[in-house]
């Protein structure tokens, strides 16, 4: 069994990205939960109408801070307080991207790895490859390490150097998912926020929209702290 762990910023999204994407999904009978951002106009309606389509999917909002990595930790602690059973997380968010003109074909790639063709394929990677710990779409796998420099090429090389140090992580392999959305098992993310509480991890986190283009922010760290949960705990990351 699986979990889905959404964050919704746009009120539209539901009807426009996610309505129709979870009803093909129907037949794995995954468990939605979802995180709607409180300043969408209309939350309280947008609530019921997502009610009223999956009844069982789990609701939850919170102000705006830290962008969809925000609402992912918010997530992880309801996944985590409701004591879920699901052995694996896919992590999504709306991705419309207003101010970029590849915000459309960026959310299309990341959203790959909830397609019908590619489940199947993933479930089996899982099973028969013990230390994928991750999977994720395979164009946004990077990495920002400089093995020459021994320094992150990223405005956000101080705040990741100081969330390893806080969070007592081991990393010997710097990839990550650009993007936040990927399979993670879910024993990585109960090992780790059992230990650190998610809503502890949020109070770091920038409010609003911000931006690491001139500096690093928690918020964009997290991006990939996220991701390293993974090796630190000796599993891989394999892109789709």
């Amino acid at each position: 069994m699986f979990a889905l762990l959404i964050h919704i910023y746009y009120h539209e999204s539901w009807e426009k990205i996610f309505r129709e994407q979870l009803y093909s999904l129907k037949d794995y009978s995954p468990l939605i939960m979802i995180n709607l951002c409180l300043d969408i106009p209309g939350s309280k309606d947008l609530t019921r109408t997502i009610k009223n389509d999956f009844p069982e999917a789990l609701i939850t909002t919170t102000p705006n801070k830290g962008k969809d990595i925000g609402g992912k930790l918010a997530l992880i602690n309801l996944f985590l307080d409701t004591r879920q059973a699901a052995d694996y997380i896919v992590f999504l968010h709306d991705k419309i991207s207003p101010h970029s003109i590849t915000g459309d074909q960026w959310r299309t790639t990341l959203f790959s790895i909830i397609n019908q063709k590619n489940i199947t394929g993933i479930l089996k990677e899982f099973t028969n490859n013990k230390k994928a710990g991750i999977l994720g779409a395979k164009n946004f796998i990077k990495n920002e390490y400089d093995t020459k420099k021994e320094a992150w090429e990223t405005t956000n090389s101080e705040k990741l150097e100081e969330m390893i140090s806080m969070y007592h992580l081991k990393v010997t392999d710097h990839t990550f998912v650009a993007g936040t959305m990927f399979w993670v098992r879910s024993s990585i993310i109960r090992n780790f926020f059992t230990k650190f509480s998610p809503l502890d991890c949020r109070k770091l986190l920038e409010e609003g929209d911000p931006t690491d283009q001139y500096e690093g922010t928690y918020t964009h760290s997290w991006e990939r702290i996220l991701c390293w949960l993974a090796n630190d705990q000796q599993y891989s990351i394999k892109g789709i």
